[in-house]
């Protein structure tokens, strides 16, 4: 009756599984919303799933925190140097700029999004204090040159894997590099609840200061709690409802406009102006993790072999494909994200493929700072700094690429990549 939608802008929480559990924290698991022994059962067994026993671990309630704290951890001031990638999330650089932090942004190379090492060099100063190696959809940076760069100027280096859970270089997981390393068990990451965030301490030198950083935080309000159990049961029930009447876009607008569910950036951070860094992972939210967690080598498999067939099947002179050469096996896929000839013709495509009932993800497009509609003033945004991250962020979309595609779908999806034209 109703054409059914393909979204590539997929979370994680959207299934049944996870729904049902959501139900049974507001029913007879009610007692256990906040606080019980799951948040301790995921801190270990994450550690032992990315196999580092000889690290520690502090979960907060979202990521923000965790990359405040790391860097509060090794106490920056107003006159240290905080280098980010030129194409990131803005919650990097809210961290970044609420630690009195001066952010630095260097500029990254076309053809794998990583750091360009020359022009890395040239932003590192006497004040340059941390370098935060961003691994772009999963993509490994050029991590080990960055080392070596670290060391030789006495830096420190923060890995932000957020997207990166279960993928490797040389057989090495991308966690382990250096002193600190952030996952991510967010809404729209590898594995997910709605919000939450593990900080890896590596470096022996920051253990004394664990103890002191999880005296200083907080359960989330009880009204913060609901909210985010209360986003599983509609963005569930929404998705289903995608193409009945536009329902799921009702649902969705009403619940955001008074505040039901929570948002992945508030008002605040899209400003630069979000401090509630002092919040734990709720109870719920690791118990929901974990489960998700004990299944991620066969989703990661399964995205891997969609990913195989995008490569091997799109042939189409518009579109590039990132990262095609990498081995499939040493990465997760979390996104596949395509590169256009011009913003022109990744607009074109985007209406295209919408006409057509796909949705593709323009949340990392637009905009190198991304969301498109962040306040790039206050994140010290300078323009035509870094004009490649400038320019890429204008032309990628995100293919879908998650559990809820068939390979039906993907075969579609392919189809009508191959018969666009400008």
């Amino acid at each position: 009756m109703f054409k059914k939608t393909l979204m590539s802008e997929f979370f994680t929480t959207i299934n049944l599984n996870i729904f049902l559990r959501t139900l049974s924290f507001l029913t007879y698991k009610l007692p256990f919303i906040r606080y019980g022994k799951y948040v301790e059962n995921l801190e270990n067994g994450f550690l032992w799933y990315i196999w580092n026993f000889d690290s520690r671990i502090i979960s907060f309630y979202n990521w923000r925190s965790a990359i405040y704290h790391s860097l509060k951890m090794i106490w920056v001031t107003k006159n240290d140097e905080v280098i980010v990638s030129w194409y990131t999330c803005v919650s990097v650089s809210n961290a970044v700029i609420q630690s009195w932090a001066k952010i630095i942004y260097s500029d990254i190379e076309k053809n794998n999004l990583w750091y360009d090492l020359k022009k890395l060099k040239q932003n590192i100063t006497k004040n340059t204090k941390v370098i935060i190696v961003q691994y772009t959809f999963w993509k490994p940076n050029n991590i080990e040159k960055i080392i070596e760069l670290a060391k030789d100027h006495k830096i420190l280096i923060i890995e932000d894997c957020a997207h990166s859970l279960w993928s490797k270089i040389k057989w090495k997981k991308l966690w382990s590099f250096w002193d600190f390393s952030i996952f991510s068990i967010g809404r729209d990451k590898v594995i997910s609840w709605i919000t939450g965030w593990f900080l890896i301490i590596n470096n022996q030198k920051y253990f004394n200061k664990i103890d002191s950083i999880k005296e200083k935080l907080n359960m989330p309000p009880i009204w913060l709690t609901f909210r985010n159990l209360f986003y599983n049961i509609v963005a569930y029930k929404s998705y289903k409802l995608y193409d009945f009447f536009s329902l799921w876009k009702m649902i969705i607008f009403l619940s955001r406009k008074f505040n039901i569910i929570t948002e992945i950036l508030t008002e605040k951070e899209k400003k630069c102006n979000f401090k509630e860094f002092n919040y734990k992972l709720l109870n719920s939210s690791a118990f929901l993790a974990f489960k998700e967690l004990q299944k991620i080598k066969l989703t990661n498999i399964y995205k891997i072999s969609i990913a195989n067939y995008y490569n091997n099947m799109i042939d189409n002179k518009y579109i590039k494909i990132l990262f095609k050469e990498e081995k499939q096996n040493k990465n997760n896929y979390f996104r596949y994200p395509i590169l256009l000839e011009s913003e022109e013709i990744k607009k074109e495509l985007y209406h295209y493929m919408k006409k057509n009932n796909i949705l593709l993800w323009k949340s990392w497009s637009g905009i190198n700072i991304v969301p498109e509609w962040v306040n790039l003033t206050n994140t010290n945004y300078i323009l035509w700094k870094c004009l490649v991250a400038e320019n890429i962020s204008k032309r990628i979309l995100i293919l879908p690429n998650h559990s809820l595609i068939t390979f039906k779908d993907i075969k579609k999806i392919v189809q009508l990549l191959n018969n666009f034209k400008k």
